[in-house]
């Protein structure tokens, strides 16, 4: 009699750069003779993908544990990875009985090692299979580096997960051959800083353009998107590149975080206001309709009002197409603990925020209502199920789960295609189309 394969259910939390972990983790213990299973109850493990950035994100994964662990029954087996496990692991394990395995982030055949079984031979990312967590099996994330080499005085990153290890280019070139195999037509690299890859490898490492290209020559994937951008490493090579390849997104994820030259100095940036200014729009003028987005940061220690000025007046001169924000969170081991700074209010704090927000909202409510009546390419996602629509999907100015969805009011299709489409009506985060 065939023995019983044991069943994982999964719970994920955090960034894009986490959930490849956590795909990765899931596609080892896949490979191991293990298979999936839609709700807790029916598993035998499960498995718990935590994340550490900040305090609300620390407090949402110790729910998750402890909501699972009160569920838990006396023969299943709660597994812990992630930021929040790598970082606090051992405080958590006296905390935390109910957990039986702890790990980290990723490391190839570590969990299995720890519950018993064997691992495959072979744990690189591209010969594994991956569970697509992001429930959108046309679209793949794919993480190019591991690790920071910025020590921005805000983030825990560089502690969590070290310095920056960027793979090779034929690696990461196999892994997209792989995720074309299996019907990838979206394909998102991501790293910390996407911009710095290969660098800390020196001439031996390549550069983000020379992957770029690599992955063009390979791979037919209709869409390649990068995330994310710092300043200090873009150039015109790949500026150049992105503009004239159909298949590279025209977006750039660039999170400038602020643009007083006083405060940008604090979060130890290594770039001044007028040096982001430049760069900003070289990138609006060498790629035609390119799609900006960026994130911000408030209520860092010592900001002033005036500092806060600059940074709306920044806003207000470059009109990014997405903007996110969020309010300062001291983390403990990160450089600004060890500056004697005043700190801001939190009610003030999130005033600024509310501004930001406030301006943004009438940014993207005057570029919705030009969009009526104009003629979009998109990509469909997902039947819209139980509703007036047909579909959900994106435009090329629009990555997963961060901007905005278009609606399909009519036309048939197929998921995981692109279609052209007419805007037919418009609110500042969603379009709403008729297929052409």
């Amino acid at each position: 009699m065939q023995k019983r394969k044991p069943k994982v259910f999964v719970v994920h939390l955090g960034c894009a750069k986490n959930q490849v972990d956590a795909e990765c983790l899931v596609g080892e213990m896949l490979h191991a003779g293990f298979t999936t299973c839609d709700t807790a109850s029916k598993a035998d493990y499960i498995l718990v993908n935590t994340c550490g950035f900040i305090e609300a994100a620390k407090e949402e994964s110790i729910n998750a544990i402890l909501a699972q662990a009160k569920k838990k029954k006396p023969k299943q087996k709660l597994i812990v990875s992630g930021c929040l496990s790598g970082r606090y692991g051992e405080e958590l394990i006296k905390e935390l009985p109910e957990v039986d395995y702890w790990v980290g982030t990723y490391k190839p055949g570590e969990l299995l090692k720890k519950m018993g079984f064997i691992a495959p031979e072979n744990c690189d990312a591209e010969n594994l299979t991956r569970l697509n967590l992001g429930g959108i099996p046309h679209h793949a994330y794919l993480k190019i580096a591991e690790g920071c080499n910025r020590r921005c005085a805000y983030c825990a990153i560089p502690l969590i997960r070290g310095k920056q290890v960027s793979r090779s280019i034929d690696d990461i070139v196999a892994e997209a051959k792989e995720l074309e195999a299996q019907g990838i037509k979206e394909l998102t690299l991501i790293a910390q800083d996407t911009t710095y890859f290969g660098h800390e490898k020196g001439k031996k490492g390549g550069t983000l353009t020379q992957l770029l290209k690599a992955i063009l020559d390979n791979t037919k994937i209709p869409w390649i998107r990068t995330l994310y951008w710092y300043p200090q490493f873009v150039d015109d090579e790949l500026l150049d590149l992105m503009a004239k390849e159909k298949r590279l997104c025209k977006y750039v994820d660039m999170p400038i975080q602020h643009a007083s030259d006083k405060m940008l100095k604090l979060m130890k940036r290594h770039y001044r206001k007028a040096e982001l200014i430049e760069l900003l729009k070289k990138i609006r003028k060498r790629i035609p309709k390119v799609t900006l987005r960026t994130t911000v940061l408030v209520g860092f220690p010592g900001e002033t009002h005036e500092d806060f000025e600059e940074l709306m007046e920044l806003l207000q001169d470059i009109r990014f197409d997405h903007l996110g924000g969020f309010v300062f969170s001291p983390e403990e081991g990160t450089p600004v603990m060890e500056m004697n700074l005043p700190s801001v209010d939190e009610s003030e704090a999130r005033a600024r925020l509310d501004a930001i927000t406030d301006f943004q909202e009438e940014l993207a409510a005057e570029r919705a209502e030009k969009m009526i009546g104009k003629k979009i390419t998109i990509i469909l996602d997902q039947a819209a199920e139980e509703s007036e629509y047909h579909f959900y999907g994106r435009t090329e100015g629009d990555s997963l789960d961060n901007d905005n969805i278009v609606k399909v009011l009519e036309g048939d299709g197929e998921v995981g295609t692109f279609r052209k489409a007419l805007v037919v009506d418009a609110e500042p985060h969603e379009l709403t189309v008729r297929l052409l």
